[in-house]
């Protein structure tokens, strides 16, 4: 016997509805991907905010040159210098630091991608479905609740979660 959700008609395809985003942040791959990319993401939040500060210093710095009638203009054009120099500086590093958080959600996501690409072609298999479609994906208007299978999707997408998690620790006991 085979538990499901999903509806077929009588004779027709059965059809399932899956929401990818939902199972890759419900899964605990996702989680776990979720986590390190927050990580990474700190790392560089801090040094743009450090930059940051840096910046505005100098703009105080600027500003109160800029009032004072007595400030020659050599200390106000190396200060401008500096901080022409330090904006330019700050604004390559958000920039670049934009692309390697890009490249580092993509390379957490693709190995977890690639896998629900098997899980999902292994579960329409196993659970005796025609089509799945993308919840989020435009190709479903509307779709009831009946045929929503993301929560089994995620079971299955996890149903190896523990095994995975018990190998590192048990190759570490090994080199003990």
């Amino acid at each position: 016997m085979v538990l499901a959700t999903g509806v077929q008609a009588a004779n027709g395809p059965r059809i399932g509805v899956v929401s990818l985003q939902q199972v890759i942040a419900n899964s605990h791959r996702g989680q776990s991907a979720n986590e390190e990319f927050n990580k990474v993401l700190a790392t560089y939040r801090s040094e743009v905010k450090d930059r940051a500060q840096k910046l505005s210093v100098l703009a105080k710095q600027l500003n109160q040159l800029k009032k004072d009638k007595k400030t020659k203009t050599k200390k106000y054009a190396d200060l401008l210098k500096s901080y022409q120099k330090e904006r330019e500086a700050y604004q390559a590093f958000v920039y670049q630091s934009n692309q390697q958080v890009s490249q580092k959600k993509d390379e957490l996501l693709q190995p977890i991608e690639s896998e629900l690409q098997q899980v999902l072609a292994d579960f329409a298999k196993d659970h005796h479905y025609d089509i799945l479609i993308n919840k989020n994906d435009n190709g479903a208007l509307f779709a009831s609740g009946a045929y929503d299978v993301t929560t089994q999707v995620t079971e299955a997408m996890d149903k190896d979660w523990a095994e995975i998690q018990a190998k590192p620790a048990a190759s570490t006991k090994k080199g003990k």
